[in-house]
């Protein structure tokens, strides 16, 4: 009897041990994120609010509704609200038709090489988040190679237009994932089943694939408005004096000083922002809900036409977009773009501060990113689905609101509070690479944390309960047990923070110090200065190390896939 009371003693002070870690590992996680997302997009909200004083540089401290009135009083600052909002509804139109067509042929015909037209649509992911705007300018710009080159007419593309097609080309991978995973789990049953009562093709299609993929469109729609209307990178490039509410931030805060007006427009950039946040977790809560895990993944074989049709448009979508890095690769080596077909290394001797080490810089920083990103939300994801401690859903909404604040408005809060101006706190982070590692880190916490708790869904609670019967305590579990599980998201989270980390600028663009240069920051100032070659060549060695990395870890992946199946 007294064994069998020490046991149980011995059980429940383990039990209690590992609640005090959940609290403390959640408790820090918690107030990681209050300190570096909800205090400084509050103290936007609250300068907004702040009177200015524009000579001293400084806000007074007066609560004040001025800032707001100047701006929906100030015709011109209007004016780029409706920009924005004009860019946002028809890129998401356009975006998700497209991306509808292109994931539709990918999951319900039978066209051939799928895998590889999959990951053709992801390329754009790899590339600057302006590459598409720099693309377009050396086809269809003022010096075009297609407009002065070929047709020798003066029109050109940029402002609106330009930046819609930008749009368009940029948020395709985004919106094509979540349709192909809607449209995947449609059940083909039920197209058999209407064709077999006399419904035609296209009955079939907007009777039942429509209404059954509906949440998916609605979740890629508002996905696609909320990066077209926060996008900072395209605009800025091709949008030629077209001002957006992203690139209003900027001039606001850079070129004028104007840290009112700044906040003013991030907080009114927020509100569209936030309202199609929330309207594509509701859809895609709404989506998963439908997803049948009895539905039948054979498809019939698709007749002549229509086969014919999605593998001429999805072959073409595939040239557009693999030529759109292409461009930018060749551009690189020309020595001048229309004029001077050369072939030269000469734009690789990048003349701007940190020089070729901008490219090292980013590169160190994106794995730090990528290693810290993975496990934070690796931990977080554990500690909210299976430790489930009383703060789970405060913790949880914490780690989801990322998503709705854009990058422009994370990294103006940062200097906002990390600033010498403000609160005499520069001396602790501001101008140092930790800072950058924490902004990318917290701007893209959400995708992160929701990944990891679909993995840990995936994980059976009778593993962890078993780990804890036989005496292991919380970290031994984790690192024995969940941890070994979880290898292939936190490979996923990974990547995906490394990438994001070496292509972002909006979240960045504030951040850039004297002694902290980004490689893609440095691409929108190389073509700014109008040095167009070395903006590609940059852009070329940031697609290149991208790429170089992926194949490293994937490499490394497969070897340990290959490993474990030798000992099996």
């Amino acid at each position: 009897m007294s064994t069998i009371s020490t046991k149980n003693l011995q059980s429940n002070k383990t039990i209690l041990e590992d609640r005090h870690i959940v609290y403390i590992i959640g408790g820090i996680i918690g107030i990681f994120l209050l300190i570096f997302l909800a205090l400084p997009v509050l103290n936007i909200i609250r300068l907004s609010f702040t009177e200015y004083a524009p000579k001293q540089f400084e806000f007074t401290g007066k609560l004040t509704t001025k800032n707001f009135v100047d701006y929906f009083t100030d015709s011109n600052m209007i004016q780029s609200l409706l920009n924005s909002l004009w860019i946002a509804v028809w890129s998401m139109l356009f975006t998700t038709v497209f991306a509808f067509i292109f994931a539709y042929g990918l999951t319900r015909t039978t066209i051939r090489w799928k895998k590889s037209l999959y990951y053709i649509a992801m390329i754009p992911l790899v590339a600057p988040s302006m590459l598409q705007a720099m693309a377009l300018i050396s086809l269809f710009g003022s010096n075009g190679l297609i407009t002065s080159g070929l047709l020798h007419t003066d029109w050109n593309i940029y402002g609106p237009n330009g930046i819609i097609v930008s749009e368009v080309l940029y948020c395709f991978p985004h919106a094509m994932v979540i349709l192909y995973t809607t449209l995947s789990a449609v059940d083909s049953r039920l197209d058999e089943a209407a064709a077999s009562l006399g419904a035609s093709g296209w009955t079939s299609f907007f009777k039942i694939t429509i209404p059954t993929a509906r949440y998916g469109i609605f979740s890629a729609a508002a996905l696609v408005f909320n990066l077209a209307i926060t996008d900072f990178g395209n605009p800025i490039i091709i949008g030629r004096g077209y001002k957006v509410l992203a690139t209003e931030i900027y001039l606001q805060v850079i070129g004028m000083q104007r840290f009112d007006l700044g906040t003013t427009v991030a907080v009114i950039l927020m509100v569209p922002s936030v309202t199609a946040f929330l309207l594509n977790y509701y859809f895609t809560k709404k989506s998963a809900s439908m997803i049948s895990s009895l539905a039948n993944p054979e498809i019939p074989p698709t007749r002549p036409a229509k086969k014919t049709f999605f593998t001429i448009y999805s072959w073409l979508v595939a040239f557009v977009l693999v030529s759109i890095i292409g461009i930018i690769v060749y551009k690189s080596f020309v020595k001048v773009w229309m004029y001077d077909w050369t072939l030269t290394l000469d734009h690789f001797n990048f003349r701007i501060p940190g020089g070729l080490g901008v490219l090292w810089t980013s590169l160190w920083i994106s794995l730090a990113v990528g290693f810290f990103g993975a496990f934070l939300t690796m931990l977080n994801g554990y500690i909210i689905e299976k430790k489930n401690p009383f703060f789970a859903q405060p913790l949880y909404l914490l780690s989801i609101i990322p998503a709705a604040i854009p990058g422009l408005v994370m990294g103006l809060g940062y200097i906002l509070i990390f600033n010498t101006r403000f609160m005499n706190l520069d001396d602790i982070l501001y101008g140092m690479p930790l800072l950058i590692v924490i902004n990318v880190l917290v701007s893209n916490f959400t995708l992160g944390t929701l990944s990891s708790i679909t993995n840990m869904k995936n994980i059976d609670n009778s593993m962890d309960e078993a780990a804890t019967s036989l005496g292991a305590g919380i970290t031994n579990t984790f690192i024995k047990v969940i941890f070994p599980l979880s290898k292939v998201s936190f490979m996923s989270n990974l990547i995906y923070y490394f990438m994001r980390s070496m292509v972002t600028v909006s979240a960045v663009i504030f951040l850039i110090s004297p002694d902290v240069h980004l490689a893609a920051v440095s691409v929108i100032n190389l073509e700014k200065d109008g040095k167009d070659g070395s903006s590609a060549a940059m852009s070329t060695l940031i697609i290149l190390v991208v790429v170089l990395v992926l194949v490293v870890f994937g490499f490394f992946t497969r070897k340990k896939k290959d490993a474990v199946l030798t000992e099996e």
